[in-house]
């Protein structure tokens, strides 16, 4: 009999009496890098599947991916013009043009049967194969287009000789690596894979996640008990948006009532799921039933409180599943900005990293801080800012008020200010480091910062 079905043999209410006080157990208190570093050094990516390219979106790469050939596959036209010898034109100018003769027309797509040679012109457009002996591309601008006579080409500039042909294998030449393996694949990566000829591609399986919220006072969006009083429970809707967004499924479970019954019984539904978030119950107070249950199922807790604020009461740690590997489980704290945060800063990269990518941190600049940022001393603050400005004027203000308990203050943030630990206030106009909370723009002029898979 597993361990499991022990559990349900003897009931919820028996393991209770047989479990560790949680209130008894001391926080670990880890710092942010060890808490990352316990959480990463036990992940190891999903394994691979097939998926044809067009839902490959938002995926890692499992291998890299090689040119099948050169890109170009053959010199090309870099513009509309005439495919000429560069040498024919030299010293031409308005008064004194090269005149040529024209002997054909090549569109993209076409080839030109024959050779380019001195005193000859083929009208050539954007993207077609530049024919045997040519070496320059003349611009329309630069000519009459045939004008004063038919089939007679002059050419009033040199400026363009030995110019506008792009050389087969300028992209990348046959047998490159185009991608490498671990890349996450967006709409750029997705475009390198199609000029590769993949239209399949070998990806890491999606991390499917569980997310469990708990509290007697929630009520689901859904209800009709909502109403005036109740308190509409968003929690889940984040963790599955940011679930979505690291490349994972998500499986919203609901709202566990607080009794270990109802505990127990949503968390068998998440059997199946790769991770578990538990959202709520994950500090001292007597409503907090979650570790008190995952302890009885027993769950590895790798740890319990980080020195970061908010969301401090957040643990990680592994529970045993029944015919199949261990399921990693985050107790998140049930305010919306801790959950926000712990999500941010230390969900995201696991659940990354077990999607197989390589890359697991958000991007950050510095900024300027536009008034006074301050936390407590003793641990690594994570303020919510909006960003104003570009490049070295980039400024980082507060959305509001910092209650960990406040929501609004979560849909102005751009990023999160980071205030490291031992630091207690950075005044107004000192330099901050700013986590994004999205990747900036092709526009952006900010000088972002990529970290590594590592956690340090």
């Amino acid at each position: 009999m597993g361990r499991l079905e022990v559990h349900h043999t003897w009931g919820v209410l028996a393991l209770l009496k047989r479990m560790p006080d949680f209130e008894s157990r001391s926080g670990d208190w880890l710092s942010l890098d060890e808490a990352l570093e316990r959480i990463l050094r036990g992940v190891s990516p999903l394994p691979p599947e097939t998926v044809p390219l067009e839902e490959a979106l938002g995926r890692a790469l499992t291998e890299d991916a090689l040119t099948p050939r050169q890109l170009p596959p053959w010199d090309n036209s870099a513009m509309d013009g005439y495919a000429i010898q560069g040498d024919d034109v030299a010293g031409a100018t308005e008064t004194q043009p090269a005149i040529l003769t024209v002997t054909g027309v090549i569109h993209a797509g076409t080839r030109f049967d024959g050779t380019v040679r001195s005193g000859e012109a083929v009208r050539i457009m954007t993207g077609a194969e530049v024919p045997d002996g040519a070496d320059t591309v003349i611009r329309v601008e630069d000519t009459d287009r045939e004008e004063s006579e038919p089939g007679k080409l002059r050419v009033c500039s040199d400026r363009d000789r030995g110019r506008h042909v792009r050389p087969a294998g300028q992209d990348w030449p046959e047998g490159a690596i185009a991608l490498r393996s671990g890349r996450g694949l967006g709409p750029g990566q997705i475009a390198v894979l199609a000029a590769a000829r993949k239209p399949l591609v070998s990806v890491h399986r999606r991390p499917t996640v569980a997310i469990l919220a708990s509290g007697d006072e929630l009520v689901d969006l859904a209800s009709p008990t909502l109403g005036d009083h109740g308190i509409p429970e968003s929690n889940s809707h984040f963790a599955a948006a940011g679930v979505r967004s690291a490349g994972g499924t998500p499986i919203r479970l609901g709202i566990a009532k607080d009794d270990p019954e109802d505990i127990r019984h949503h968390l068998d539904r998440a059997a199946e799921a790769d991770v578990l978030i538990t959202l709520g119950g994950a500090s001292m107070g007597e409503g907090d039933l979650f570790k008190t249950v995952l302890d009885g199922l027993g769950i590895v807790l790798e740890f319990w409180r980080v020195k970061i604020r908010p969301g401090s009461p957040v643990s990680f740690g592994y529970l045993p599943r029944e015919g199949r590997s261990d399921q990693a489980v985050f107790g998140l704290p049930g305010n919306p900005a801790s959950t926000f945060v712990t999500f941010e800063i230390l969900v995201r990269p696991f659940l990354l990293a077990l999607a197989g990518h390589d890359r697991l941190r958000r991007q950050s600049v510095s900024a300027s801080a536009a008034e006074d940022l301050s936390t407590a001393e003793d641990l690594t603050g994570f303020l919510r800012v909006r960003l104003s400005g570009s490049g070295a004027d980039l400024q980082a203000s507060l959305t509001g008020p910092q209650g960990s308990g406040l929501v609004m203050s979560l849909g102005a943030a751009d990023g999160l200010a980071v205030i490291p630990e031992g630091v207690s206030k950075i005044p107004r106009g000192a330099q901050v480091e700013v986590m994004l909370l999205d990747d900036p723009g092709a526009s952006s002029s900010v000088q972002v910062n990529l970290d590594s898979r590592t956690a340090g």
